[in-house]
């Protein structure tokens, strides 16, 4: 049985300033994909300008805070927060719902696609769409130095004791996470999205990627107190991963089929596999 680190959830303070791990790996994440996404958005069959995604990630960064607020409140624990309207508005106190963060990233690229000429929507979640992970993995190393969303008890030769989880011994469900939505699904989507893809067919391969790796996970990951198992032995991540799993291939099928808006991608995918050949 491996030992659980005791980290300090505070990264450094400077004066009466104290920052968090939490926030300082989200900083970190946030200027790592902006700096990937800028040398990913000279490829020619990307052609996005430095300006362009500043400007996009300004969007997305509101989407997702505001989405996985929301989410959280609405399937996490929407009574507590009906008695205590206030405490909405408390993000420094926790409770963010991946699923509900996505719904406002998708909501924040359609926004910004309104007011391009040159990105449209499904283009626009297409190149997004390989940068999220990068912030998901080192959200959930977060996770794991602040002792939160611990897995369930377990004998296995690598199980931990949490601080907060009791005193026995507990699956890191947070690393399996992290090396999941993190690390895999960053590396299929970068190798799938290098070459020209129809309109959609990225964007649906993380939707389905993400939805099959936390629908399996969850099966390690200790259920939210305040729910337990929502249906049977399935907890309410995994219920919010279903319409993923389900609606990802669909996604990919109606994007090779040309069904959604032409892009530079799209365009240059006959091409490009032709010359490959």
């Amino acid at each position: 049985m491996f030992h659980y680190p005791d980290i300090n959830p505070v990264g450094f303070q400077i004066g009466p300033i104290t920052i968090h791990w939490y926030g300082l790996l989200e900083i970190i994440s946030f200027v790592i994909a902006t700096i990937w996404l800028v040398s990913r958005g000279r490829k020619p069959h990307w052609q996005w300008s430095r300006a362009e995604v500043v400007d996009l990630e300004f969007y997305v960064a509101i989407g997702a805070i505001l989405g996985g607020r929301a989410g959280y409140i609405v399937w996490y624990n929407l009574p507590y927060y009906l008695h205590d309207p206030v405490r909405m508005l408390a993000i420094w106190d926790g409770g963010m719902s991946f699923h509900g963060g996505l719904l406002g990233v998708v909501l924040a690229c359609w926004i910004f696609s309104r007011g391009s000429r040159n990105h449209p929507f499904m283009p626009t979640l297409d190149f997004i769409a390989p940068a999220v992970p990068i912030g998901l993995g080192l959200g959930r190393i977060a996770n794991f130095i602040n002792d939160q969303l611990f897995g369930r008890v377990s004998h296995l030769p690598w199980a931990m004791i949490f601080p907060a989880g009791g005193a026995q011994p507990r699956q890191p469900s947070q690393i399996y996470e992290f090396l999941l939505e993190g690390v895999l699904l960053f590396a299929v989507l970068a190798i799938y999205s290098h070459r020209p893809r129809p309109a959609g067919a990225v964007g649906g391969a993380f939707v389905f990627l993400y939805g099959v790796f936390r629908f399996l996970v969850e099966f390690t990951r200790q259920p939210d107190i305040q729910l337990g198992f929502v249906l049977g032995p399935l907890t309410m991540g995994q219920i919010l991963s279903l319409p993923m799993i389900l609606t990802g291939p669909a996604i990919i099928w109606l994007a090779y089929r040309q069904a959604f808006t032409s892009s530079p991608v799209a365009a240059a995918a006959p091409e490009t596999a032709a010359a490959e050949n």
